[in-house]
């Protein structure tokens, strides 16, 4: 299923390890209604997909008039997504999502065009054209949530690699068989700076449990807090050496875990690039906060319409 030149609307998905939100957006940008479910994560892809098609409709059947065939879906999914055929190879922290043909099924489920993309991307698409990275031309934003992903301008242009699998800064290897990652390695950033991360580390349910730990004193907690924000900013010097970037903003729950690991975080860059292409970037806290990742399908949908969409795959 194409998409056509014009949609008057767009449901903007944003598929998260801890919620799955909708959003509806009118023609000018703006969201009209909003809707989240915490996310079923280890119910598979079926149960999933069960999840966004009744925020698709909850979200479209608030709009007077609305007519749900003249509006594109765009899915933001935490994972390696084919950026044609709409595919996710992998997605770390969903159980059981492997070579999803998710595009296919949710086009047949929801009766109109969709875009699947990686979360990452989705955000940093919007950072670049709504917030922190306005005017840069060599942009990343790095989401520190649930999950750790990348989304990467180069030249002002969306980077997705081979296959749409750029971007993965989570998944690149800090400890040699260190903590068990969800992709399957050991000792990735994910595995030691993500929320799940840091809870697993610390014995605690979430990364926001360890933070007001930490608040109060808990040596354990602060111990794990500041080698993640370690860690984590080793692994953005490496990045920033790597790509020459001009600014890097950063989002996502888990930088709300209190001012000292963002000061660590920022203070260990320095451990990891060199002194010249440090300073030629700048490090920024993300504009936009819980929101890159709707706001970011709106724009993708919009620039798809105007190319003509990705290539059908029925």
């Amino acid at each position: 299923m194409g998409l056509q030149r014009r949609r008057s609307h767009v449901v903007g998905i944003d598929l998260g390890g801890t919620w799955v939100r909708a959003a509806l957006f009118d023609p000018a940008g703006a969201i009209t209604r909003r809707a989240r479910f915490a996310t079923d994560r280890d119910g598979g892809p079926p149960k999933v997909i069960d999840q966004i098609a009744r925020l698709v409709h909850e979200v479209a059947s608030s709009e007077p008039g609305f007519a749900i065939e003249s509006s594109v879906a765009v899915i933001g999914v935490p994972g390696v997504v084919h950026p044609l055929t709409g595919v996710v190879h992998a997605a770390a922290n969903l159980s059981n999502w492997r070579e999803v043909p998710l595009r296919q099924l949710l086009e047949q489920r929801l009766g109109l065009p969709c875009i699947v993309e990686h979360d990452a991307n989705l955000a940093v698409l919007a950072e670049h054209r709504r917030g922190a990275g306005r005017g840069v031309a060599n942009f990343a934003y790095i989401t520190v949530s649930t999950g750790i992903g990348a989304g990467l301008i180069f030249n002002n242009q969306l980077y997705r690699g081979g296959e749409g699998g750029a971007g993965e800064f989570g998944h690149m290897v800090a400890v040699p068989d260190g903590p068990m990652c969800h992709c399957g390695n050991r000792g990735c950033i994910n595995a030691i700076a993500s929320g799940d991360g840091i809870a697993s580390a610390a014995g605690a349910n979430s990364a926001a449990d360890v933070a007001r730990a930490a608040a109060t004193g808990d040596e354990k907690s602060q111990r794990v807090l500041s080698v993640a924000a370690r860690h984590l900013g080793i692994a953005l010097g490496g990045l920033i050496n790597l790509l020459g970037l001009d600014a890097i903003a950063l989002g996502g729950g888990v930088l709300g875990a209190g001012d000292n690991f963002w000061k660590e975080m920022v203070a260990a860059v320095a451990q990891g690039s060199f002194p010249s292409t440090r300073a030629h970037c700048e490090i920024k806290r993300a504009e936009l906060v819980s929101d890159q990742g709707l706001l970011g399908a709106f724009e993708l949908g919009c620039e798809e319409a105007v190319n003509q969409g990705p290539s059908p795959v029925s």
